[in-house]
């Protein structure tokens, strides 16, 4: 016997299809999705509205959680497959670390299967798309997805959790992922005005990326934009991520202080002049300061080999600069 009464918002009807408590009638009859035990349809003025299983039920409240979820997200590929439905997908920026909000259209998939194996490891859900392509969907309730699950699986993968998938199962709010990479809408139009300051400063596009990820193996300057502490304008500053430095834009120049007299590389206003030392640059742009904590990130977060990786890079840069030319 349970002594903890199950409440949930979703039920069965008796013809098999899927109830939300707000689409109940009252002297219906409806079915636990998981143990098939007949619910009780519960209506208050103090407590929400809810699907009650008996006090003496044998369903388990963290099975039923996790296999609701399960069921949910199920319904909601279908629901997108027959292009009834629109998913929103919330997951982490990779550009500043706050929510990426993308929306999954209509017709994106085209079937889903439960407990399917991938890399001899089990997956809750498992998603076609209409491309053939496959994402694992892990849930969590009390324990969280195993690690080495999580490393070691060859299709991309979003963990979500139980209580969100139940609350909503088209809002997809990852509580950990693997997948391609992603920036916010904010992210994009930061990058799109570093192009443009950089244009209007008439500095040479194929010396940076206005991509603050280090992966990039093909453009040795990664820039930004921050304000000049002399002039209080706004002045492109690049770091160095790879190959030669001489290769660099025309603000970065041989300085001697009287501290350094052998000189050294510095970035420059391009107004004013000023010395920008790299201090002032992690403390000041929005961008070139999360550099150093991307480099655990990208290597857990972001899915696909080195080579698809730089194509991932090379196609964003290049529509960047394409929209940023027009």
């Amino acid at each position: 016997m349970n002594d903890t009464v199950i409440k949930i918002p979703w039920a069965k009807s008796v013809d098999e299809k899927l109830i939300h408590i707000h689409d109940a009638v009252k002297g219906q009859k409806y079915y636990c999705p998981c143990c098939n035990e007949q619910l009780t349809f519960k209506e208050g003025k103090i407590k929400k509205r809810h699907f009650s299983h008996r006090s003496d039920t044998q369903c388990d409240p963290e099975s039923v959680y996790h296999k609701l979820a399960k069921i949910l997200i199920c319904y909601a590929v279908y629901e997108n497959a027959r292009g009834n439905r629109k998913i929103t997908l919330i997951s982490k920026c990779f550009g500043c670390h706050g929510e990426n909000i993308k929306t999954i259209p209509p017709h994106f998939f085209s079937s889903s299967h439960e407990e399917v194996s991938i890399d001899n490891y089990r997956c809750d859900v498992v998603a076609d798309t209409q491309n053939s392509r496959k994402i694992a969907i892990e849930i969590y309730h009390t324990h969280e997805t195993d690690e080495n699950k999580k490393g070691k699986l060859s299709i991309p993968w979003i963990e979500l959790k139980s209580e969100t998938v139940i609350e909503n199962p088209f809002l997809w709010r990852c509580h950990d992922f693997r997948f391609r990479l992603g920036f916010c809408k904010d992210c994009i139009n930061h990058f799109m005005d570093v192009i443009r300051l950089c244009d209007k400063h008439k500095i040479d596009r194929n010396l940076y990326t206005p991509l603050n990820i280090p992966n990039d193996k093909k453009h040795n300057y990664i820039a930004d934009i921050i304000t000049c502490y002399r002039c209080k304008k706004n002045t492109p500053v690049f770091i160095h991520n790879n190959g030669p430095t001489d290769k660099a834009p025309h603000t970065i120049c041989f300085v001697r202080t009287p501290k350094v007299k052998k000189g050294y590389l510095s970035n420059t206003c391009v107004h004013c002049e000023a010395i920008i030392g790299i201090r002032y640059i992690n403390w000041e742009t929005t961008h070139i300061k999360y550099l150093n904590d991307f480099e655990y990130t990208l290597e857990y977060k972001w899915f696909g080999s080195k080579l698809n990786k730089q194509k991932e890079l090379d196609i964003l840069r290049g529509k960047l600069m394409n929209i940023s030319h027009k």
